[in-house]
């Protein structure tokens, strides 16, 4: 486990395309990301992440928990669980294009990453990023995290061709975030550029 956990707690710590899932286990593909994603009304002049509503506080507040070490598997797959069905419960009363939504895709993506799971992590936080682009533009702090969070995950993704997959994936993204020169996008560049 790495020590920069605490870069991932939505709600809390952390102060342009969307995934489609086929099973809603993982984000699963990419659409092209759109040229000015704009910014949502909600989030002029927003620059701090809202508290969940408080009727799921506590719901939240017990999957944290359970991915603060000691990792108890167990207990952090149940939280995964429950991280899912409340992605579903948001996405059903707010939409994938609100805060609430885009929190605990988030904090699934950090439990895919204290599951041992990089490319999920990884892919998350790509989704993440093109929901944040939508609502705060792409170059916003929150909308910049993700995109570095990504980056982070696919590093530790080590089979090759998931890793040169994934990079695909994350480059176009990176382009538009950080910058064709930014240290991110050469570091995937020169995976995905590679000679075979």
């Amino acid at each position: 486990m790495s020590t920069d956990q605490t870069v991932h707690a939505p709600w809390g710590i952390v102060t342009p395309a969307f995934w489609h899932t086929a099973d809603s286990a993982t984000p699963a593909t990419a659409a092209p990301a759109p040229a000015d994603p704009g910014t949502a009304p909600a989030a002029v002049g927003q620059t701090e992440v809202p508290p969940p509503p408080a009727e799921y506080r506590w719901r939240i507040a017990a999957i944290t928990a359970a991915c603060v070490p000691p990792i108890d598997p167990q207990r952090l797959a149940a939280a995964n669980v429950e991280a899912e069905q409340i992605d579903a419960e948001f996405t059903a009363t707010f939409g994938a294009a609100h805060s609430h939504t885009i929190n605990v895709r988030e904090l699934r993506g950090w439990i895919a990453h204290l599951m041992g799971q990089p490319a999920a992590a990884a892919r998350w936080y790509l989704h993440t990023t093109g929901l944040q682009a939508h609502v705060w533009g792409l170059e916003h702090e929150f909308t910049r995290a993700s995109a570095g969070r990504a980056v982070q995950q696919w590093k530790g993704v080590t089979d090759p061709a998931e890793r040169l997959a994934l990079g695909s994936e994350l480059l176009p993204m990176l382009r538009a975030v950080t910058g064709e020169t930014s240290d991110a996008t050469l570091a995937v560049q020169a995976v995905v550029e590679s000679p075979a």
